[in-house]
């Protein structure tokens, strides 16, 4: 156990440093060894990290998948005045731990393929993510009877190596009818689709993104108050009208091939700018499904953003074969136009001995053209089509073909509210140097084959509610993966109570408590328990209360209210806020000032307690962005600074201590004199 818990606590200990200064990657610069995505290192590029992508369905100490689906059903009685009934009414309650894990194979052998193209680099360990999301996608039949995917769930994923998460969802009795049958097969119709975020650095670009924030605020999405919510995929899709209407405005100096990537990092640095992730728990079922106001509900939102997407991209795909198509026809016109030109052997009357049969030295000169076109060929890219290339095509007789675009396998459920204290004015962020940013990573796992547990009640189950033998309830609590570092860093302990008021009256209490001890020693799986107590209606019996005391470093606590659930787990995150702070440097601006290095001093209160946390910006190494967590509460976004310029030959510069509730602060401005 001890041998399994500590590469797990190295873990979080490097997610600590790396929630303060951000990942030390170059995000711009992936590079494929085997089976493993790397990223070399921001300082000293022969060092690389691996990305943890390898998703699959956790399993517990004996090997056996952490998963079950319960199919269930209530008989029903029908009316005076209505048919008989057939079928009773159910559903099904799916539940699922999934982890991400690199295996040693996987390791060697990416370490093999990188110092075969690269000697001397090494694999320093994983890359440490941010967050992340996962959704588990099925199909199912729609209003005009046919099959389409749909997000059936979601939950915060896994970010350390080994580290489980869970999903629990409720499913319609045609849904469960669906799956079911799809658990027969070796492929089921289920999958997770991940959305995780890394932090990094970008390499220097020849670009300048300026945005216009009373334009934006404008946009019929982002006028309507505070209190909607937004989808990331929504955000991104007005974005890109603003960006039409040069609200949003991204220059590209050289090759138009990186606009796309520019735009990308424009649209993630204004969602940082405007919006706030709603909360880092998974949500309930109950809000997932529904909505006020008549609204869709953000599964619904989440699926018809897959729908849209995933059309829009065939659609385009399709053009794009239609014009690859066109522009080989072209090619093959052309090449049968010029050979139908060129002069048969014999035809031209020069050279003794044409009309041998054996060609004499026209025959040799033709063997070393042959000769020297594979040169010619690859001095160029190579034809798409392996056909061509094994035809002997020449390179320049190959139309330049369009790549298709990929289908989108999953739309972004993560939620996001406007803040309340608004950007103003406009914005302008020049990429001419080392940016800190964040990437987001999508890849997606099958759930696997799972028929060999088909037997096995305690991953299928299927039950009529009047059996008594199963109404009993475990409600797994998880601390949320992407405050584990915060975990050790800020909390003391977490106290989570439950209670359960029964059909009958009787009240069920429990309480389980998380520190930093038995969090490593559990394992990060608690669990609270509550029975059967002459429930009658199954549905009301799935519903419960809890809350949580969270106690801080220093003696500080804080007692949310009682909340109501359905789900079948509890994600925790900290009742305080992390908040992330972009420090922006224009390199110009600090070198007519003479400014050899740029310190600045980010304060925050926890409880009674003061905490500071420090950057240093070198512009002669070209740092000149960082990023800085702290922590407030929920409902604030304030924070101190003091800034310090060390000037080559002059006197240090200090703005003294200022006041800030801006996700950006732009440390290039002296004051004066």
């Amino acid at each position: 156990m001890k041998a399994r818990l500590l590469p797990t606590l190295m873990m979080m200990l490097m997610l600590v440093s790396a929630n303060v200064c951000g990942q030390q990657v170059l995000i711009d610069q992936p590079v494929r060894a085997g089976e493993l995505t790397l990223f070399p290192g921001y300082q000293d590029q022969d060092v690389y990290y691996y990305v943890l992508d390898k998703a699959r369905l956790a399993t517990d100490d004996s090997g056996r998948p952490q998963f079950s689906l319960l199919r269930y059903v209530e008989n029903v009685r029908s009316g005076a005045d209505e048919r008989e009934a057939d079928t009773g009414e159910g559903g099904a309650i799916l539940h699922a731990l999934v982890t991400l894990e690199v295996t040693e194979d996987q390791l060697r052998e990416a370490r093999r393929e990188l110092n075969r193209v690269r000697p001397g680099a090494r694999i320093e360990g994983p890359v440490v993510y941010r967050s992340g999301r996962f959704a588990l996608i099925s199909s199912f039949t729609d209003a005009e009877g046919e099959l389409s995917e749909r997000v059936l769930g979601v939950g915060n994923a896994p970010i350390l190596d080994g580290q489980k998460a869970a999903v629990s969802m409720l499913l319609t009795q045609q849904g469960s009818r669906i799956l079911w049958q799809s658990f027969h097969t070796p492929t089921p119709d289920i999958s997770f689709s991940f959305e995780m975020e890394m932090d990094g650095y970008r390499s220097p670009q020849q670009g300048v993104i300026e945005a216009d924030f009373e334009q934006i605020y404008e946009h019929e999405a982002f006028n309507v108050g505070l209190a909607s919510t937004y989808l990331s995929g929504e955000i991104k899709g007005s974005f890109e009208d603003l960006t039409r209407t040069g609200a949003i405005k991204v220059t590209q100096v050289g090759d138009d091939s990186k606009i796309e990537e520019l735009l990308d990092v424009a649209y993630r640095k204004l969602t940082e700018a405007m919006f706030e992730p709603i909360s880092s728990n998974s949500p309930s079922l109950s809000s997932l499904a529904s909505a006020a106001g008549g609204q869709q509900s953000m599964l619904d939102r989440a699926t018809t953003m897959l729908t849209n997407s995933r059309q829009e991209a065939r659609q385009e795909n399709e053009r794009i074969r239609s014009e690859n198509r066109e522009a080989e026809e072209r090619a093959r016109r052309e090449r049968e136009a010029r050979d139908a030109q060129q002069p048969r052997a014999g035809e031209d009357g020069g050279g003794d001995g044409s009309g041998d049969g054996d060609g004499g030295g026209s025959s040799s000169g033709d063997d070393e053209d042959d000769e020297q076109r594979p040169a010619e060929r690859y001095s160029q890219a190579p034809p798409a089509d392996p056909e061509q290339r094994m035809a002997g095509t020449d390179a320049a007789d190959s139309p330049q073909l369009q790549e298709e675009e990929t289908v989108p396998a999953f739309a972004i459920v993560a939620s996001y509210e406007m803040k309340r204290i608004r950007q103003r004015g406009s914005w302008r962020i020049d990429l001419n140097k080392y940016t800190a940013d964040s990437l987001t990573l999508r890849f997606d796992e099958n759930i696997g084959d799972l028929r060999r547990f088909l037997g096995d009640e305690s991953h299928f189950r299927q039950v009529n509610l009047d059996d008594p033998l199963y109404r009993q309830r475990e409600i797994s609590v998880f601390l949320d993966g992407m405050n584990a570092g915060d975990f050790g860093d800020y909390i003391n302990f977490v106290t989570v109570q439950m209670r359960k008021q029964h059909e009958s009256g009787e009240p069920t209490f429990d309480e389980t408590r998380i520190d930093r001890r038995n969090f490593n020693a559990e394992g990060n799986a608690f669990k609270l328990l509550y029975g059967w107590k002459g429930d009658n209606n199954r549905n009301d019996w799935l519903e419960y209360d809890y809350r949580m005391m969270w106690s801080f470093h220093g003696g500080y606590t804080i007692d949310q209210d009682w909340q109501s659930a359905d789900f079948g787990a509890i994600s925790l995150a900290p009742a305080l806020s992390r908040r992330q702070l972009q420090i922006e440097a224009d390199p110009a601006a600090l070198a007519n000032a003479d400014v050899r290095a740029v310190t600045v001093k980010v304060y925050y209160t926890l409880g009674d307690e003061e905490r500071v946390r420090q950057v240093t910006l070198n512009p002669a190494r070209d740092q000149l962005s960082a990023l800085v967590d702290y922590l407030t509460a929920p409902d604030s976004y304030g924070y101190d600074y003091e800034i310090t310029w060390i000037r080559r030959g002059q006197p240090t510069v200090s703005s003294g201590r200022l006041s800030g509730t801006d996700a950006i602060l732009f440390v290039d401005e002296l004051p004066e004199a």
